[in-house]
């Protein structure tokens, strides 16, 4: 009962408060809301029409990239034009002259990006010269204060980070400098705590070093807080507040466990005046508040906490959603703000251990504060209030004028790096339940602005895969969450636990029997030659012999098992899978040089084929009805071919020989598993998965051995019904040729499932997003040392782009961790064996000739390293724009336009995987048309497809044009055959029966 009547006093409070600051601010609109100004009609028209508001966003992003009036007019025909509606005349006139070309068009053009720009610096300060001071003392003038946050483009080499230290230690200086000129103001300069410093920062910590990663979270804190430290040692020396921003999710553990350190160092202890950020839409946030009081309990010196509601939503739902994760956010708006008053009380009730700042424009949200405060017996100036520059500037003014200190958080930068930023404000403006569109757009009541949040319960995730249950819908293993400590703990555990019990011994087993071979071949680490992974047993032709008249007895027994039973067999291995799985990747991190995430990965795409066949089979390969009449009916069915051999390559140790044997056993085929010699002991792992979860061993038979003997021994038997192979195109063709001649005592033509190479292209267009591109192709190109048959092995980047794109490309490979895979900090690891090391590095020593060495990077001395190389060539018939290298080699090229950029992407023989970079929605089109690849990626980087989402495989030389995890992919597999039946009986038809 008191907590209710507390309550409800403090709303009735907050409404008497929140009415009089509204009344106040009537007959001034925030400027942006303006519609006497062409930016409040161009508003006023992105809030009424959703479709026009996507373009004209995405359009004010790719503006800056834009150099000529040519791309400007092309942009424009491609987003806005016919589309302006009763946008302001002059917008109107200069969108349709730029669009038209001519002789106006330049002007048009100079007017369109002035008028953006002008829009911009309403978000963004410029930061030429004295321009930031200029605003901040303009901020002074009208009661306000600041906080300065250098805008930048995401930080993708050391060279670049080095860079935005520099910016903010100039700033530093700056700043102090100005502010010792500057008049002090009791309300905007002191507390009653003390003096506070006239000159503030707000920092984000991804602008000071390229590989913030929750995998490495402890090497990642360690790099920000030495680099970090000269800042904050200068900005106390200078008097200038620090705070900390918090950005996505990922980097959120780092963050806080950086700023513990920063706030806690010897240094620095004594100093008050550093930040921290609170977000109120996660769902830790009240756990993160209480964290850091008890940060400034054991500091014993109070430092300022910012409760924000958090900018990132549409992102860490769509990143948690796309990868299986937890969200971190609440998606009910209401849990959000009511999670950000309970977080207003709590750090209100500890006033005396942290400084309290509340950033946002919710009227509610700001009242609220303060009637908090007033009940806590607070001075006005025992707290603040923080608002975003060019936003609710009439309430700012109206509380600032009341005696609180509003401090106007001031982004400052160029505009190229500034659309992120500026974007995510317009979208945050037109939210439908964002504040300020309510109340100056939509005219909301404002009883129901200023009432308490609507507590509507967190909406369920719509309903998904069920681990078991093989009817129910698929859904993708979630990746390891290794912002969990827990989790991170855990795979650090396995793999030393996987390293203590090397080598493993592995022996082949026939009908559930390990025998061991003629043979053993010694597998090294590629991490370190010197530790030897696994000691493979190599099959004889007299043991594999034995295999197959093992497979071929089992085989009609097992193609008459029902349907579901396979799938739930499939369903059961998966499940044994995931129970394993750390150790699983650990074992490939040893024997196949794989780092943490693309191991894990591995791990979960093998999960992923077993549940998607298990599910697929029941509606691929069970009975189908066809057309029928009256007096006959059709059903169309499948089954096993027979013995199965599968050839499985090393790169993917688990997931693509899991995916092709769940494919060959669950449509009734035997299998023989003739892995690859490098990653043995991995494919034995899933071979005893296989037999401990119901899976006959009879039905299945594991035969390591060379390829050359073995592998061709297998293929050209005449017991065997079909080949499932991923590798190498010289490989491929050569077993499509072999099992092509039909052998004495044959019964099935074989069918060969295969999947080759690739000579994968990325384009980078004129008018793509610098940032994500260079990301993608870090991603693409070097990932797992550049070992996919889907990597990027060809850039071509149009026109103009080339330099700069090239210059900042080459400063981020410079950059790239380069570690065994066993350390967490591995971003690229070692090449597969010394085979592999020896060409390529005879390749880099003696490139063909056209080919220049553009950037060779460092690599450790120990382990089979092959550090990151771009070449760049003239030509596109180019040997190494033709042959697949294997390895962290990246070649450049450059187009004249996209149309010469398509036509580069296609003159391989190869047609597996690519991507382009182009946020122009023409070209977007034309390459989704023209660029031949089995899996083409728009706006992201060549690899890592995901089964059920893109179904993964080329035709070409790269393959037969089979799709594996993707529909149809297991009738490959499978026989059909139709049944035809004559229902009439004696004349009687009982389909025409009434």
């Amino acid at each position: 009962m008191h907590r209710q009547t507390v309550h409800g006093r403090r709303n009735r409070r907050i409404m008497e408060i929140g009415t009089g600051y509204w009344q106040a601010t009537q007959g001034a609109l925030p400027k942006l809301f303006d519609q006497r100004k062409w930016h409040g009609r161009l508003l006023d028209r992105v809030l009424k029409d959703e479709a026009f508001k996507i373009d004209a966003f995405r359009f004010i992003d790719v503006l800056p990239v834009l150099r000529s009036s040519q791309a400007i007019a092309s942009h424009v025909r491609e987003y806005l034009l016919g589309r302006e509606g009763d946008l302001p005349v002059a917008v109107r006139t200069a969108l349709t002259m730029a669009a038209a070309g001519g002789i106006a068009s330049p002007l048009a053009a100079r007017m369109i990006r002035a008028r953006a720009t002008a829009m911009a610096r309403r978000f963004i300060c410029e930061p030429d010269g004295d321009k930031p001071l200029r605003v901040f003392e303009k901020l002074a003038r009208e009661n306000l204060t600041f906080t300065a946050d250098i805008l930048g483009e995401a930080t993708v080499s050391e060279t670049e980070a080095e860079r935005r230290l520099h910016k903010h230690l100039e700033l530093v200086d700056k700043l102090s400098a100005a502010a010792e000129k500057w008049p002090e103001n009791p309300v905007l300069h002191r507390s009653p705590a003390g003096p506070l410093p006239l000159a503030n920062i707000s920092v984000k910590i991804t602008a000071f070093d390229p590989y913030p990663d929750a995998v490495d979270h402890d090497g990642s804190v360690a790099r920000f807080r030495e680099r970090l430290l000269p800042l904050l040692r200068r900005a106390k020396e200078r008097n200038v507040f620090i705070h900390f921003d918090l950005e996505q999710w990922a980097v959120h553990a780092i963050t806080f466990a950086l700023f513990e350190e920063i706030a806690l160092h010897p240094d620095l202890r004594d100093w008050p005046h550093i930040g921290m950020t609170v977000q109120s839409y996660l769902k830790s946030g009240e756990q993160d508040c209480d964290r850091l009081l008890a940060l400034s309990r054991k500091r014993e010196v109070p430092f300022t906490v910012r409760l924000v509601k958090g900018a990132y939503w549409d992102y860490e739902v769509a990143h948690a959603r796309s990868n299986g994760l937890v969200c971190p956010v609440y998606t009910a708006k209401g849990l959000t703000d009511a999670n950000f008053e309970n977080i207003t009380v709590k750090l209100l009730d500890n006033h005396d251990l942290v400084a309290c700042a509340f950033a946002g424009h919710n009227l509610r949200f700001l009242v609220h504060a303060m009637v908090v405060a007033e009940e806590k017996g607070l001075e006005r100036t025992g707290f603040e209030l923080q608002m975003l520059h060019g936003m609710a500037e009439p309430l700012r003014r109206v509380l600032a004028a009341d005696g609180y200190r509003v401090r106007i958080y001031v982004p400052v930068g160029d505009l190229l790096p500034g659309m992120a930023y500026l974007v995510r404000r317009l979208l945050e403006t037109s939210s439908g339940t964002g504040f300020l569109r309510r109340t100056y757009h939509d005219g909301a009541p404002l009883d129901a602005m200023l009432g308490p949040p609507v507590l509507e319960p967190e909406p369920e995730e719509p309903g998904g895969l069920i681990r078991g249950d093989v009817d129910s819908p698929f859904g993708n293993t979630s990746i390891l969450d290794f912002c969990d400590p827990r989790v991170r703990e855990e795979f650090a555990g396995a793999v030393a636990v996987g390293r203590s019990r090397l080598p493993l011994q592995v022996l082949l087993v026939v009908n559930g029997r390990p025998v061991m071979g003629e043979e053993l071949h010694s597998h090294p680490s590629p991490n370190d030659p010197d530790v030897i992974v696994s000691l493979v047993s190599r099959a004889s032709t007299d043991q594999a012999e034995e295999a197959l008249e093992v497979a071929a007895r089992a085989f009609p027994a097992w193609q008459s098992t029902p349907m579901r039973r396979r799938a739930e067999l499939l369903e059961k291995l998966a499940a044994r899978l995931e129970g394993d799985r750390c150790r699983l990747a650990a074992l490939q991190i040893h024997e196949a040089g794989k780092p943490w995430r693309e191991a894990d990965a591995d791990v979960a795409e093998g999960i992923d084929f077993c549940r998607y066949y298990a599910r697929r089979s029941l509606v691929e390969l069970g009975p189908l009805r066809l057309e029928s009449v009256a007096g006959e009916e059709n059903v169309l069915l499948h089954e096993g071919r027979g013995p199965t051999v599968i050839i499985a390559p090393w790169n993917f140790p688990l997931a693509i020989l899991c995916g092709m044997t769940a494919a060959a056993m669950v449509a009734g085929n035997t299998v023989l598993i003739k892995p690859s010699s490098a990653a043995g002991a991995t494919a034995h792992a899933l071979y005893e998965h296989l037999v401990e979860a119901g899976f006959s061993p009879e039905v299945v038979q594991f035969l390591p051995g060379a390829g050359q003997e073995i592998g061709r021994f297998l293929v050209g038997h005449p017991a065997v019904s079909q080949i499932a192979f991923t590798g190498s195109r010289e490989v491929g063709l050569a077993i499509i040729e072999l099992a092509g001649k039909t052998q004495p005592g044959q019964v099935e033509i074989k069918r060969v499932v295969c999947e080759m190479g690739g000579k994968n292209a990325i384009i980078v267009d004129e008018d793509a997003d610098p940032d994500e591109a260079v990301k993608g192709i870090l991603r693409s190109a070097f990932g797992y040392a550049g070992q996919k048959c889907s990597a990027c092995s060809r850039l071509i980047l149009v026109g103009s782009i080339y330099e700069p794109f090239m210059n900042r490309l080459r400063e981020a490979c410079a950059s790239l961790p380069t570690a065994p895979a066993g350390e967490p900090r591995c971003k690229l690891g070692p090449v597969i064996d010394r085979t592999a090391f020896d060409r390529l590095h005879r390749l880099i020593a003696e490139p063909p000739e056209g080919a220049e060495l553009l950037f060779k990077g460092e690599a450790p001395e120990t382990g089979l390293f092959v550090p990151p190389v771009i070449f760049a060539v003239t030509g596109a018939d180019n040997p190494l724009m033709q042959e697949e290298l294997f390895g962290p080699v990246l070649t450049a090229i450059r187009a004249a336009d996209f149309s010469e950029a398509l036509n580069i992407a296609n003159s391989t023989e190869f047609t597996l995987t690519g991507a382009v970079y182009s946020r122009s929605p023409g070209n977007l089109a034309l390459a989704e048309q023209r660029f031949r690849a089995g899996n083409l990626y728009l706006n992201r980087g060549c690899t890592g497809a995901m089964v059920g989402r893109q179904p993964f495989g080329g035709f070409g030389m790269s393959g037969l044009g089979t799709k594996a995890g993707g529909p149809g992919y297991l009738r490959n597999f499978a026989n059909p055959r139709c049944v035809t039946e004559n229902t009439v009986r004696s004349g009687f038809i009982p389909d025409l029966q009434v």
